[in-house]
């Protein structure tokens, strides 16, 4: 093939050869154009220094989610045709990783005049829009979701051998169902120092504008070569901004901080390590950072030992529209998520019945035991109020574990799910009623940790980290949250 006078050819170092357009003006996709004969425009989904996103309906996927984004790359390319075969190495290297909080890279081609990436389409926010509308930022407990979102999708490329290098909240992806995604590793650069001598063309994003000002690392601006440390930088900075609402220099460069001499102020709220760690993410040199994202997450986790959030809070649900408003929410899972996870947990048995008046009979002692027990720890009986709902071989929890595993009928198991979490609400208002008596502590935590191997229910779980952090040496002297503790990774 020749070339044409609107084409250029460009060869990389290992001899592979890439025809990139540089005609001065490139035809705007729009809806309805299709690409490959397989991606159909449906819209723009956002724009940046790169170039655009677009929802394109693939012809090819099932019909149940036939959609994703296509990242159509921009002018910038043009100027920099050596860029194209660097980045499609690096979009290469993204469809290998596979990991919950970094987005999924299908594919990288290119048709007529357009190079594009195909990604997984994600319903949700990008997390500046949800900053924006907290500009009062959240507690630790609040947000932490979303640090750990970001810090473990950084913490599994960073054991890949490869920095982000343009970490920044535009990048980060909360889904509807909660979910913190990483995106624009298009542009990671691996940790690989002859990198240029083995074949592999280097590529500097700096050189196209995707080096963000305010969360880049004073390294970054002197041109050095990017390090895990550089994304922990920009790390900190999101993670102040989540915790106060404004970012740590006043948005201002990190260049322009460090010749200022500018101090973040400590948000409220935070211990003495979890400021540490915050702060120490933010120095202007390197080796004053944590060493690993691993170590930032271990300092500034606010479950106790902070090495690992449990495998079932790791991920919070954002409740996006409240009243017309976006608001962070942390809710965890929905009330018929969790009675199905409790139907899974307690499964139909082989022993099962269609007998109707035997479960109304089960239904009838339930809602005794319920009553009684409840009367119980209204009176201040917290042992036996337990005994009564959760523990006895006569408790209201036994006859709903009954129904659960031998009630053929769906909706009676589904009925019981239902009773058993409020039941393990109304413990959870007795353990919340006892918080103002500083004599209550056994009570209290008694009450959390039964309720929590009952049933796996946000806000017990929230008052069980609080009972760690406060008095971990209590909560490990009761049998049952010793067993809770030990089966987590936190431990």
């Amino acid at each position: 093939m020749s070339d044409t006078p609107d084409s250029t050819w460009f060869e990389a170092p290992d001899g592979d050869r890439t025809r990139v357009i540089v005609r001065e003006v490139v035809e705007q996709l729009k809806v309805g154009d299709v690409l490959r004969d397989r991606f159909v425009i449906e819209r723009v989904l956002g724009e940046g220094g790169m170039g655009q996103v677009f929802l394109a309906r693939d012809r090819q996927a099932e019909k149940s989610n036939p959609f994703v984004a296509l990242k159509v790359l921009g002018a910038s390319f043009r100027e920099h045709p050596q860029a194209f075969a660097a980045l499609r190495r690096e979009a290469t290297q993204s469809r290998t990783l596979t990991h919950p909080n970094i987005v999924a890279v299908f594919d990288f081609d290119r048709a007529d005049d357009h190079v594009y990436m195909v990604m997984e389409y994600l319903k949700g926010q990008a997390l500046d829009v949800l900053i924006g509308n907290r500009p009062e930022g959240g507690k630790l407990t609040e947000v932490w979701p979303l640090i750990e979102g970001i810090a473990r999708g950084l913490e599994y490329v960073h054991q890949k051998n490869i920095v982000h290098a343009d970490v920044k909240p535009r990048n980060v992806m909360v889904t509807e169902n909660g979910e913190v995604k990483v995106l624009d590793l298009g542009i990671a650069r691996t940790l690989d120092e002859n990198q240029a001598g083995n074949g592999t063309t280097r590529f500097d994003p700096d050189t196209l504008g995707a080096l963000t000002p305010q969360y880049a690392s004073p390294e970054m601006f002197e041109g050095q070569r990017p390090r895990p440390q550089d994304d922990i930088f920009a790390l900190g900075c999101i993670a102040y901004e989540l915790l106060t609402g404004k970012h740590p220099y006043d948005r201002r460069t990190a260049i322009e901080a460090r010749s200022m001499r500018l101090e973040p102020k400590r948000p409220a709220g935070l211990k003495t390590r979890q400021w540490k760690v915050i702060k120490a993410s933010l120095s202007m040199q390197r080796a004053d950072r944590p060493a690993t994202v691993t170590e930032f997450i271990r300092l500034l986790s606010p479950h106790g030992s902070g090495t690992s959030a449990w495998p079932w809070i790791a991920v919070a649900v954002i409740l996006f529209v409240v009243l017309g408003s976006q608001y962070f929410l942390s809710l965890g899972v929905s009330d018929e998520e969790m009675i199905d996870d409790l139907l899974e947990q307690y499964p139909l048995d082989s022993a099962s019945i269609a007998d109707q008046e035997q479960v109304a009979e089960w239904e009838g002692m339930a809602t005794d035991f319920h009553k009684m027990g409840t009367d119980d720890l209204a009176e201040g009986s917290v042992e036996r109020g337990l005994n009564t709902l959760l523990k006895g071989s006569s408790a209201a929890f036994k006859s709903y574990k009954q129904i659960l595993t031998r009630a053929e009928s769906q909706a009676n198991r589904k009925q019981a799910g239902a009773n058993v979490l409020r039941l393990v609400r109304e413990v959870h208002t007795a353990a919340t009623a006892l918080e103002t008596k500083p004599d209550s502590v056994t009570d209290r935590i008694s009450l959390v940790c039964e309720g929590l191997k009952v049933m796996n229910e946000p806000e017990l779980r929230e008052a069980f980290m609080q009972l760690v952090d406060s008095d971990a040496n209590a909560v490990r002297e009761n049998p049952v949250c010793a067993e809770l503790l030990e089966r987590s990774p936190a431990s």
